[in-house]
């Protein structure tokens, strides 16, 4: 049971940081501080990995309304597999780090399409930011919560699916006429 929890709590940690790459590691840190992650790893509850954590990541969350869109999946990617080998590093060694990589890129790429779509209609740049940097905290803390990770990355799956579906289903009407 414990494996499950470290599982769900790793893979909800990277779908926060496909948000905002490094801000969820300040959540992280804390959770492991107050003993929330039963397979976190030693480093996982040091206060510099706090402090860090929050300075850097409002820093990132900041910096992420101006980075182009592969810099940004690629610092979710990272942030992802920290995160998630944080989370379950002492349960399942390196294994973190592979899919917490890819779950975050992966909700980086579906939610980067969402914030760009947003701001293209109309939307403040620095606005809608700000909002996802705070969805970034507030999925880290729900992901804390056995099981919700799990259904977080469902919920990154389907949100994928349907943007995927969208893109599909937009130009279908546009023919080549000769």
């Amino acid at each position: 049971m414990e494996n499950l929890v470290a599982i769900s709590q790793g893979f909800g940690l990277a779908v926060a940081c496909g948000l905002a790459a490094v801000l969820p590691l300040g959540v992280l840190a804390a959770a492991a501080l107050l003993g929330w992650l039963p397979g976190s790893i030693a480093v996982a509850a040091e206060t510099p990995v706090l402090i860090a954590g929050w300075v850097i990541g409002v820093c990132e969350a900041a910096a992420r309304a101006i980075l182009p869109i592969p810099l940004r999946i690629a610092t979710s990617a990272l942030g992802g597999a920290v995160a998630c080998e944080f989370a379950l590093g002492s349960t399942l060694p390196f294994v973190g780090l592979i899919l917490g990589s890819v779950i975050a890129a992966g909700t980086a790429w579906a939610t980067t399409r969402l914030v760009d779509r947003a701001i293209s209609s109309g939307g403040p740049r620095w606005g809608v930011t700000a909002l996802v940097a705070g969805a970034s905290v507030v999925v880290a803390a729900l992901a804390i919560i056995p099981v919700v990770g799990l259904i977080l990355v469902g919920i990154v799956i389907w949100i994928g699916m349907r943007s995927r579906n969208d893109d599909q289903g937009r130009y279908a009407g546009l023919r080549v006429l000769r």
